[in-house]
């Protein structure tokens, strides 16, 4: 393969394909100083679900910095961002350095009103888990169906034939 970034090897398709499938995690090479330590990480894996109920969503983002993380919701729009972490302690020597520091942000437009004020945000053993309750007006209801003559709205002690004078 020829993820060594210059030190060619003999490429067949597969490789090509995988350079291109990782490409985005690895932008650049390997982590290094030259290329700002940066992994290309932008985003993070995210399970969307909808019920009756609500919209869930949940995160996986080991390394997350509790503090940076940042969820807001505009109408029906979920945006996350913040902040990965994960450094070697001061005054170590790095061995090796699979990923770095990088900071995240996520859109999402659930198609319903969102109720604000309950959205609920978690972070626990590398998931953020969130649950946001469909605003009441955007939850599914029952349309009761009346049965009977006449039009369909009608002004209250009204009926077909009231206040309606005949000449003659």
């Amino acid at each position: 393969m020829t993820l060594d970034h210059g030190k060619t090897r003999n490429t067949t398709a597969v490789d090509r394909f995988l350079n291109a499938a990782f490409a985005p995690y690895f932008a650049g090479g390997p982590i290094s100083a030259a290329n700002g330590g940066s992994t290309g990480i932008e985003t993070l894996p995210m399970n969307v679900w909808e019920t009756t109920e609500g919209y869930g969503a949940d995160l996986l983002a080991p390394g997350l910095d509790e503090h940076s993380v940042n969820v807001t919701l505009d109408d029906d729009t979920l945006s996350i961002e913040g902040e990965l972490r994960g450094q070697a302690p001061e005054g170590a020597s790095v061995i090796q350095m699979e990923f770095a520091p990088a900071k995240f942000r996520r859109s999402l437009r659930l198609g319903a009103a969102i109720d604000s004020a309950k959205v609920e945000a978690l972070y626990h053993n590398g998931w953020l888990t969130l649950r946001m309750p469909k605003a009441e007006h955007a939850k599914p209801r029952h349309i009761q169906v009346r049965v009977g003559l006449g039009d369909l709205v009608q002004s209250a002690g009204e009926k077909r034939g009231e206040g309606e004078t005949r000449a003659g």
